[in-house]
């Protein structure tokens, strides 16, 4: 995939398709990213923003910046990963890009919550949430209440996180979202594990598993 994505940002590089460029850049960030190697993602998204800032592309660079923000999250550098966040949030909130402003709220949520300010964290998700249900973003909205069900489980209100983790399999059966059944079903087993309850705990991990299986999912990104 690399070679192909090489191959196209020469192509693009050459007949000056310079929107072109930068999604090619972004995308072979992305592989980059997949493999572990961060810092050439990072380089080349770096490259992307220089290019739809110079050609005055709001929508991808809200994008831009909230995809260098992640990769300073995987870094554990969650202080610039958050200003990245917040220039992502203020471009997509001026434009208007409400799906955008939902997926950044939510991946500044996840910052406080890597910095254990479960409360902060929670009124991103909350905001997060409204705009996802009012543009009916069903698989965001499933995203942000399996995130505010591992909020309430860290703080250690179970029946909380009970609720919004059923909320959320609900919605991935409806969607046909068969890997977030997955990984919420496992949620729930391990959940009720932490509780001592190992009788409870057992369907819905197996369950879980005979998802991963049939799907051919790896297990190994599930949360413990």
């Amino acid at each position: 995939a690399l070679r192909y994505l090489e191959q196209s940002l020469k192509i693009r590089q050459d007949i000056g398709d310079r929107k072109g460029e930068g999604a090619t850049l972004n995308n072979i960030a992305g592989i980059h990213r997949a493999k572990g190697d961060y810092d050439t993602a990072l380089r080349y998204l770096e490259q992307t923003l220089k290019i739809v800032q110079e050609i005055g592309d709001r929508k991808n660079e809200g994008g831009t910046l909230n995809n260098i923000s992640q990769i300073y999250k995987v870094k554990g550098d969650y202080d610039t990963a958050l200003r990245y966040l917040e220039q992502s949030l203020k471009i997509r909130q001026d434009i208007g890009d409400r799906q955008g402003e939902g997926v950044t709220l939510n991946n500044i949520s996840q910052i406080y919550a890597a910095k254990d300010d479960y409360d902060t964290a929670l009124r991103y998700l909350e905001q997060s949430l409204k705009i996802q249900q009012d543009i009916g973003d069903r698989k965001g909205e499933s995203t942000t209440i399996g995130n505010m069900a591992s909020i309430f489980r860290k703080k250690g209100d179970y029946d909380k996180a009970y609720q919004f983790f059923i909320k959320d399999l609900e919605i991935c059966q409806a969607i046909g979202d068969m890997h977030g059944m997955a990984i919420t079903l496992h949620n729930i087993g391990t959940m009720s594990f932490e509780q001592g309850d190992l009788e409870a705990a057992v369907a819905p991990i197996f369950q879980a598993y005979q998802i991963f299986e049939r799907i051919g999912s790896p297990t190994k990104d599930v949360s413990l």
